[in-house]
């Protein structure tokens, strides 16, 4: 058991008699960039991408730092870090950078949070042994016989030892758990950052098609109101001539009055002929029965009369009768209007009718007849402005349709037409010119 103590006595002096570890610029640097590193990766939650970060001196760090990461910096630069780190030991070291720096009110709450990995990584660190530092001058005095500190202080035991162990283990496993916690708030953050991000971007998105759509929406209402005035706009705004408008309003004024004139003709020509057709109806009905007594009255008075002689009137009278039956009747003219797509004359007068009345027909039976367009202006000027409507039905030309120019209709060749069902109808068309 002596020896045991005696062993274990001359172990700690050991120990004590190592050398202390100090700090040099370089571990100060690299200390320094490892606190600025896990500041900066906390106090921006959209940071993360420095952990992929490897650098030992602030130069490295800065030059791949981002615009935020680099104004959060200045903060971190404007903490005052003390001149003497040199006679600084690694738990000076430690405790500095994980404690005291961070206490500073200049620095942000959230890059507070990465403390304990500062205080981690800077214990990983190796220090190299201190520098010697010179000796001042000093007087000579009497050598004063003092007890070293390795031999008034007394040694550790074994059971302060054994009973230290479980409270530093006890902080480890503390200061792992923060880390762990600063390492999950880190990470929610940078999850929130990047779907807020994600969102913003996406309300975005919408906002520039909401403000097309409503730019499409605004371009079609002032195009269909410029629309809208174009067509509402008077001609005398679009350069014309006022006295030409006057003249076209005229023309057009006349024309509706004449369409009116044509539908009210038409109107009464429709029921004078459906009159003339009842009576049409009724006088062939009387001519029927007329024939059929004068085909029963000759045969009847030849067998009721007594022979007779002929009388002398009527024999002086005979050559007068047969002279009178030689001679050809005399030729009745009729005056019609246009051909409807039936070929029918849609009207006839005996007395020429301006406005209605386009061709004259001649016949001498009431059956047949032979017509033509009627040579007077005014009649050129009611067909020559619609000729297919008023002529096409009736005649033929080389171009029915070329007016231009013309003010007479001569007839070449008379048409040929036959009554037939109440209503004169075309059973050749004439052929017609224009000069």
């Amino acid at each position: 058991m002596k020896h045991y103590m005696k062993y274990l006595a001359l172990f700690f002096l050991a120990i004590f008699a190592i050398p202390a570890m100090a700090v040099t610029d370089k571990e100060m640097e690299e200390a320094k960039t490892i606190a600025a590193q896990t500041y900066l990766r906390y106090a921006n939650d959209g940071s993360g991408y420095l952990d992929d970060v490897k650098a030992t001196t602030m130069s490295q760090l800065e030059s791949k730092l981002k615009a935020k990461e680099k104004e959060n910096l200045e903060a971190f630069k404007s903490v005052k870090i003390p001149a003497d780190y040199a006679s600084w030991d690694k738990a000076r070291l430690v405790e500095f950078w994980s404690v005291t720096f961070f206490a500073s009110p200049n620095l942000s709450a959230k890059g507070k949070v990465g403390r304990n990995r500062v205080k981690s990584r800077i214990s990983a660190m190796n220090i190299a042994a201190p520098s010697a530092s010179k000796p001042e001058p000093v007087k000579e005095e009497p050598a004063e016989v003092t007890p070293k500190a390795e031999e008034t202080q007394p040694a550790p035991t074994a059971e302060a030892a054994e009973a230290a162990t479980p409270q530093q283990k006890e902080e480890e496993i503390l200061e792992k758990q923060e880390e762990i916690l600063a390492d999950q708030n880190a990470i929610a953050q940078d999850e929130q950052q990047r779907r807020r991000t994600h969102q913003n971007t996406s309300t975005w998105i919408y906002v520039i098609i909401l403000i097309i759509l409503i730019g499409v929406v605004i371009w079609l209402v002032v195009f269909a109101a410029n629309m809208m005035k174009k067509q509402a706009e008077p001609l005398e705004h679009m350069g014309a001539d006022p006295k030409e408008l006057d003249k076209l309003q005229e023309k057009y004024s006349a024309a509706k009055e004449t369409m009116e004139q044509y539908r009210a003709a038409f109107e009464d020509e429709k029921k004078q002929n459906q009159s003339l057709r009842n009576e049409i109806k009724v006088l062939k009905e009387q001519l029927a029965v007329l024939q059929s007594a004068h085909r029963a009255t000759p045969s009847a008075a030849r067998e009721a009369a007594p022979a007779q002689e002929p009388r002398r009137q009527d024999i002086q009278a005979e050559p007068a009768r047969r002279q009178q039956a030689s001679q050809p009747k005399r030729a009745s003219e009729f005056y019609l209007g246009r051909v409807n797509n039936r070929g029918l004359f849609v009207r006839a007068d005996r007395q020429f009718n301006p406005g209605h009345s386009i061709y004259s027909l001649e016949t001498r039976d009431g059956l047949v007849g032979t017509f033509r367009v009627v040579d007077r202006p005014e009649v050129a000027n009611l067909v020559l402005d619609h000729p297919v409507e008023y002529l096409g039905g009736g005649c033929t030309a080389i171009d029915i349709e070329d007016t231009a120019d013309a003010e007479h209709i001569i007839t070449e060749n008379a048409g040929t037409a036959v009554f037939e069902g109440g209503a004169w109808k075309v059973l050749r068309r004439s052929r017609i010119r224009y000069e």
